[in-house]
């Protein structure tokens, strides 16, 4: 079939589909897709008079951290026109050192919610549901965490048991629990066995020897170390220099990144409808993201992030990697992950974590997600993203510049 065949008979389907929902009563848009060959976009359908929208709905999306391609997906979708397409007109907020995205769900300003959704790991969403905020997971984007500690070679630190008397970096606020939880499943004390350093968000500690190991992610600080002049040779860094011990390898990895929102909202008329457009365009943007790494990257980069194209490239690939292979497709997450990071945040730090062990907290726990909003969204994009699970998907890092430029 022609590709221009295809995208009429694509149309046709949108246009259809979209009368005969709205004839039953259906409050929930179809979406405009992607056209193309196979299971990559060529191209965005879009419909004339601005998507066939009379209004636009407002909503602001709070990052958990600064501009970068960690939040790659949501851009795209931006520039892609998902949103557009599903009569969202949605704003972007960035986050900075000691700002928690959950509370921007709950704290209000000049009369308005600060944010309507919040890209935010379970650690934090979960310590503020066992708190008594009542948000809720509406997509788990992430399957993996990408934490991980960093060491020079030089340092001997190859095991979690090396970390022994040494000064270990640690961002602390919430963000350092799968160290720590690794820590204790080694027997070990993060009170008295090792000397917790707070670190900064950058690389700079452990290049000037402040500590013996850093906590990292697989796409920025590691990506960070690899593009920075050793300090004892003079050479570039290169992999062969670092040891990196794997908190997903040790089975203490924790969910990252989500999308939440205060449950409490879905009393108001259209809110379920809005975060169901929302989460279906954002599904779709990570979707074209994944087929079109290139266009995804000219997103970011149009976006300002702070760190250059090499750097956001990298981090691309790596977060293209804890995304996928998703075995029940985008935005879904095994319950086995949400169990285990239920209980790294409400086991009592004396109690073997073995996962043997189950808290009273966890009843909160356990109600803290929801796969509705996902699977609908699926059952919208499939028939233009045959591959939501990312299992053929195979991914290759681009030339890291030297200061990431």
């Amino acid at each position: 079939m022609s590709y221009r065949k295809q995208r009429i008979r694509r149309f046709v389907f949108l246009l259809s589909a979209t009368l005969g929902f709205f004839a039953v009563g259906g409050t929930i848009s179809i979406a405009g897709g992607s056209v193309g060959v196979g299971n990559r976009a060529a191209a965005s359908v879009v419909t004339s008079s601005a998507d066939g929208c009379d209004t636009y709905d407002d909503l602001r999306l709070q990052l958990q951290w600064v501009t970068q391609a960690q939040f790659a997906g949501y851009f795209a979708a931006r520039d892609q026109g998902f949103y557009q397409e599903r009569c969202l007109n949605v704003t972007f907020q960035d986050a900075f050192f000691g700002t928690n995205p959950i509370d921007t769900l709950v704290g209000v300003e000049n009369g308005r919610v600060l944010a309507d959704v919040a890209v935010a790991s379970a650690p934090k969403a979960l310590a503020a549901r066992l708190d008594g905020t009542p948000v809720l997971n509406v997509a788990q984007i992430f399957q993996e965490s990408g934490n991980i500690q960093v060491s020079f070679k030089s340092s001997g630190i190859e095991t979690v048991t090396d970390l022994v008397g040494t000064r270990v970096g640690t961002w602390g606020d919430g963000n350092d629990l799968e160290l720590l939880a690794g820590l204790r499943r080694h027997g070990l004390d993060p009170a008295t066995d090792v000397e917790l350093v707070t670190q900064s968000f950058d690389v700079g500690p452990l290049l000037s020897g402040e500590i013996d190991s850093m906590q990292s992610t697989t796409g920025n600080e590691y990506a960070q170390l690899l593009s920075t002049v050793h300090p004892d040779t003079g050479q570039r860094i290169q992999p062969s220099d670092l040891n990196v011990i794997y908190w997903a390898d040790e089975e203490v990895d924790m969910l990252a990144d989500g999308l939440w929102v205060d449950e409490r909202r879905f009393m108001e008329p259209g809110f379920a409808d809005k975060v169901q457009r929302f989460v279906t365009a954002s599904l779709e943007g990570w979707l074209f993201c994944r087929e079109d790494a290139e266009a995804c990257l000219n997103s970011v980069m149009e976006a300002g992030p702070l760190l250059g194209h090499s750097h956001q490239s990298w981090q691309l690939i790596e977060t293209l990697k804890l995304i996928w292979p998703s075995e029940s497709g985008i935005g879904i997450a095994p319950k086995s992950s949400w169990l285990r990071s239920g209980l790294i945040l409400a086991s009592d730090p004396d109690v073997d974590l073995g996962f043997g062990e189950r808290s009273p907290s966890m009843d909160a726990i356990t109600g803290a997600w929801t796969d509705d909003f996902v699977k609908a969204a699926h059952a919208e994009l499939h028939p233009s993203w045959v591959d939501l699970t990312g299992h053929r998907s195979h991914y290759t890092h681009g030339e890291l510049n030297l200061t990431g430029d």
